[in-house]
């Protein structure tokens, strides 16, 4: 019988038990923990790539049982058939030998500070009820028991009066513990930067900052009561002060090389796809799976995503290889405004570099590899391509190397995350109101005949549009700037009757024909393209009128009384620039 799948399942200990499919990844906690002698490490990689799997691995391993010291009976069970439980000298020293502090933080992401704060409250609350036995005992002196006592008092807390009793808290479960078992605990944040970029996201950065900053530095910083910290996020901040004044603090982010080991414990390996599609029977997916799911670099090393790879085999396992369908999976994860929420600031080179990226094509951009999360408010493109690179919307070409030491050469992983881009971006052309009103004041112009008024929201249009056809192909130029045309018309649906592309018309093909709902005109346009930029686009323009008439396009509407008015347009486009002429033929 195949194992099952349990995709969501985040804790180790419950994969093994139930006998779910489990990549063993194990290898890392000696190489985090002995082998890394830093203090703190931070460990980023982009959402639904195991972080939080990785840190509950390690909080299994390394927790003593506080009723039973010594007892790794658990550990024991829940290890046994993995990588290093062969390495007994380092098990002997490490296994179930620590107080273990785990909180992960993903929840602290409210629309207010209030409501977050309020959450992260709860979770130091409900975290320090996971050490009750800390006050039963006479280990601790009342001084002791009375400090922990505040950690218990969620309503104390939340006192938006008094913050220090939160900023200190973690600090304060550490030295308690480490009074109570003479062992330094080892501190597990899971996803530390939530809280900052949804703070940073819905206006309430600076409050957040305020509380989250001292929550941890006071916690990481000339501790002597901590063993060692891991956390792990999408991003390294910057600025914030969490980090200011860390000495010793280890970096694993998806741009250092580190060791083999280090860049590939969080991610599939090739082998490893290979491994689990072979498992259940979907080996000849192999090329569609790599197609969709492969293309990320960690260190170098070339990664998948393992939500995409067991998602794929949860899917068609029963159906087998012959009808195998690999869906987008990453998308309907948490997390995709990212595109959306810079579209609407991004400037005509940029969106240049997003048609590239769209087309297949790499770009090359300064990464900033310290982010500061409140730069993400000022919409700097840099911080847009940087963001993109460690939320994994993006990778980068290992092998490119300049004199600039922090200019990457990017590009889109996968077909998966390509259809991402598309999605967001015709999202964001069908609501953003500007595009909207944009194209209605078009739209209302090209059935008047006013040349000029189009040509004028045409080009603000240009700059701000990304097609999202694939024109990575050799098709001719005008193919793209077709896929622009249908695109906007989508936002304008309610002053258009009926709109046709490519239609058979006289004697050919028009471009389109567009049919006005409420005024009986009808506009036929033509579109061409300049090969330079003082190319006579009027006159090409021009001569494109002149196609629609000889071509005989407009004839069908002639004779028809209905029809009030008949416009025939030129457009020459070149890049980001247009020029439009336009005959009143009725």
């Amino acid at each position: 019988m195949l194992k099952p799948i349990s995709l969501g399942s985040e804790v180790f200990h419950k994969l093994i038990e139930s006998n779910s499919y489990y990549v063993d990844k194990t290898d890392l906690i000696r190489t985090v923990f002995k082998d890394d002698t830093a203090d703190v490490m931070l460990i980023t990689r982009p959402r639904r790539f195991g972080k939080t799997l990785t840190m509950t691995t390690f909080w299994d391993f390394l927790s003593l049982d506080p009723l039973n010291p010594g007892d790794t009976t658990r550990q024991n069970k829940w290890f046994q058939e993995t990588a290093i439980f062969a390495d007994k000298e380092f098990c002997r020293e490490y296994m179930g030998k620590f107080p273990v502090i785990f909180l992960t933080l993903k929840s602290v992401g409210y629309a207010n500070f209030q409501d977050s704060y309020n959450e992260l409250a709860f979770l130091v609350s409900s975290l320090a009820k996971s050490f009750i036995y800390l006050e039963s005992e006479d280990i601790l002196n009342e001084t002791d028991k009375q400090t922990f006592r505040t950690l218990l008092n969620y309503e104390l807390l939340r006192d938006p009066k008094d913050k220090s009793h939160l900023a200190n808290s973690l600090k304060t479960l550490t030295e308690l513990l480490a009074k109570y078992h003479g062992i330094n605990p080892i501190l597990l944040i899971d996803e530390y930067d939530v809280p900052i970029a949804k703070a940073a996201h819905h206006g309430y950065y600076r409050e957040m900052i305020d509380v989250i900053s001292p929550f941890l530095s006071n916690a990481l910083k000339t501790n002597p009561h901590l063993g060692k910290a891991v956390l792990t996020g999408c991003l390294r901040a910057a600025k914030e002060s969490i980090f200011t004044g860390l000495n010793n603090l280890s970096v694993c982010s998806v741009l250092d090389p580190g060791d083999m080991l280090m860049s590939t414990s969080i991610g599939f390996t090739d082998e490893e796809t290979r491994t689990a599609l072979a498992y259940y029977s979907l080996s000849d997916c192999y090329q569609e799976v790599q197609k969709n799911y492969d293309g990320y670099h960690f260190g170098g090393n070339r990664m998948y995503c393992p939500w995409d790879v067991m998602s794929f085999c949860r899917s068609n396992r029963l159906t087998g290889a012959q009808y195998a369908v690999a869906d987008n999976y990453w998308i309907n994860t948490s997390g995709n405004d990212i595109i959306e929420e810079f579209m609407g600031f991004i400037q005509p080179d940029d969106t240049d570099k997003m048609q590239n990226l769209l087309d297949g094509k790499a770009i090359t951009v300064n990464v900033r590899k310290a982010l500061c999360y409140g730069d993400l408010q000022c919409h700097n493109i840099s911080d847009f391509w940087t963001l993109l690179l460690y939320t994994g919307y993006l990778t980068y070409d290992p092998r490119h190397r300049t004199a600039n030491k922090d200019e990457y050469l990017l590009y889109i992983p996968n077909e998966e995350i390509r259809d991402c881009f598309r999605t967001k971006i015709k999202d964001f052309i069908a609501d953003n109101p500007v595009m909207k009103n944009t194209t209605s004041e078009l739209i209302t112009a090209m059935f008047e005949g006013d040349a000029g008024t189009m040509e004028n929201r045409l080009n603000t249009l240009l700059a701000k549009y990304v097609s999202v056809r694939d024109f990575a192909t050799k098709a001719p130029r005008e193919n793209y700037y077709h896929g622009f045309m249908n695109g906007l018309l989508v936002n304008g649906i309610s002053l258009i009757e009926e709109q046709k592309s490519n239609a058979e018309s006289g004697d050919g093909y028009t471009d389109l024909i567009i049919l006005s709902a409420a005024t009986d005109r009808i506009a036929i346009l033509e579109l061409k393209t300049a090969e330079r930029k003082f190319d006579d686009r009027i006159s090409k323009a021009e001569k494109a009128i002149e196609q629609i008439i000889s071509n005989r396009y407009a004839e069908q509407f002639m004779d028809n009384k209905t029809i009030k008015a008949v416009y025939a347009y030129g457009v020459c486009f070149y890049k980001k620039n247009c020029s439009v002429q336009v005959r009143r033929l009725k």
